[in-house]
């Protein structure tokens, strides 16, 4: 839980910001696995995250990408992350991409992309989960759907 899609080949993979908890690692690994040639990594604190930064601008790029964007999202949340993507989608001329986050995230991104974009998406997690953080996910969760459903911000 929850259900993990299969990554399949798409315009775009997108690692969500957010811990260095391999979500980036993933990302990386599914283009090399030629999920995608094109890498986008919401990376809206620059080098003060130095994962995201390493993955997108750095060192840590995966060789075989064609592209690598550093996106910036604007408002700094999972929605501003969705709006994002969605213009940068139609700036390249895509039409889906693959997401990738942790488990806790997963139902919020896919409603996200679902109601701020137009993209084909599907959505893979890091299998790792920090079973001691489990309450300040499920809180965090709840208030960022509660934020989405009261703000209507797409």
């Amino acid at each position: 839980f929850p259900p993990q899609d299969e990554p399949r080949e798409v315009d775009a993979v997108l690692v969500i910001a957010g811990a260095s908890d391999g979500r980036h690692e993933l990302g990386a690994q599914l283009i090399d696995d030629g999920v995608s040639e094109n890498f986008v990594v919401s990376n809206s604190a620059g080098a003060r995250d130095k994962v995201g930064h390493s993955h997108c601008n750095g060192d840590a790029r995966p060789e075989s990408a064609a592209e690598t964007w550093c996106m910036k999202s604007d408002p700094v949340t999972t929605t501003g992350e969705a709006m994002a993507i969605d213009k940068l989608a139609k700036q390249e001329g895509w039409t889906s991409v693959v997401a990738v986050t942790n488990r806790p995230h997963n139902h919020r991104v896919r409603t996200n992309l679902e109601r701020c974009t137009d993209l084909e998406y599907s959505v893979v997690s890091v299998d790792n989960l920090n079973v001691t953080r489990t309450p300040y996910h499920i809180a965090r969760e709840i208030g960022g759907y509660v934020k989405f459903w009261v703000t209507n911000p797409c």
